[in-house]
């Protein structure tokens, strides 16, 4: 019986720095607009604080903008991926803004600082996801804050993600050509995992998939193929590091029991959501006037029933 190959773990995701912030800076991408709102969250919630840190900040899109309208005296932008720090680096040197912003690369679970240092932090892009086990991780996001200081968390709200199981499975051509299977689930316990079989471009499975016209129009098929058929065809293995996407309760909970205070929930995504259902007229009126649709949003998150948003953003005192 053929024996399968050692399956490797990718610790990161495969972003790009450039190319992750042309993605976020197009408004037809829904991130752009997600974004857009909980920047002005965070400039709310700590613009008047004194030393802040934007946790995962990739290329620097928070980051910067506190730098540059808020009225911190210091702001430290920490990111695991070296070519997103590059990016933002770059960004504030065009800025001007050395003088105000530091990146650094560092695991958000091992933070570089000493303790009770920030009256502010900040973080999108659902970072704090990554950030597995989160317990561990509430507990040192706890160490660097000062008591008072106030923690605003931004990521996506599952729930259309069933726990326990199968969120998707198909075939997808990957970046250097080749096609994989992959296989992504979410587990009881709410965790996010995703497994790609590349497949041996010999083999008949292979070579049938290259052939269908929807997988060379969209490189990507969705599929519930047998897995034992795609793990004989397989030469090689990739799981990606597991996530853990909590509930809007569970999230509350994890902080409160890490000894948080003033924990709150909000909703965001309104305007993500209509331009992901292709509402074509409002999307090109938002289109003209960005910031005008992102004030909107921002005065109505407070409204938003937090359970059925898109987005959540979690606002929290340290003890």
């Amino acid at each position: 019986m053929r024996s399968l190959p050692r399956a490797k773990v990718e610790k990161t995701p495969h972003y790009i720095g450039s190319e992750w912030d042309r993605v976020i800076s197009n408004p037809d991408h829904p991130n752009f607009w997600k974004f857009g709102v909980a920047d002005l969250v965070f400039l709310e919630s700590v613009g008047d604080r004194k030393f802040v840190l934007d946790l995962g900040c990739g290329t620097g899109g928070s980051t910067l903008l506190l730098a540059s309208r808020g009225r911190m005296q210091w702001i430290v932008g920490v990111d695991l991926m070296s070519d997103m720090v590059k990016v933002a680096k770059k960004k504030a040197a065009e800025k001007g803004l050395e003088g105000k912003v530091c990146f650094v690369v560092c695991d958000g679970r091992r933070l570089p600082f000493r303790s009770s240092f920030f009256d502010g932090l900040v973080s999108r892009g659902d970072a704090f996801c990554f950030l597995v086990p989160l317990k561990t991780t509430v507990q040192e996001l706890k160490k660097v804050m000062k008591p008072g200081g106030v923690i605003v968390l931004e990521m996506d709200n599952r729930v259309n993600w069933k726990p326990g199981t199968t969120i998707s499975a198909g075939f997808q051509k990957t970046t250097d050509g080749r096609i994989a299977y992959l296989v992504t689930t979410f587990t009881k316990k709410r965790n996010y995992n995703s497994v790609s079989y590349f497949l041996s471009p010999d083999g008949k499975m292979a070579k049938k998939i290259a052939g269908d016209p929807e997988f060379q129009q969209k490189g990507y098929k969705p599929s519930r193929s047998s897995i034992q058929k795609v793990k004989e065809e397989s030469i090689e293995i990739r799981r990606a590091a597991p996530t853990s996407w909590p509930s809007r309760k569970g999230l509350t909970g994890l902080f409160k029991k890490g000894g948080f205070v003033k924990v709150q929930m909000i909703g965001d995504g309104l305007f993500m959501n209509l331009l992901l259902e292709r509402d074509n007229t409002i999307v090109e009126e938002m289109k003209k006037n960005p910031q005008l649709f992102f004030k909107i949003e921002k005065r109505l998150v407070h409204y938003v029933n937090v359970d059925r948003a898109p987005t959540m953003i979690l606002v929290a005192t340290a003890p």
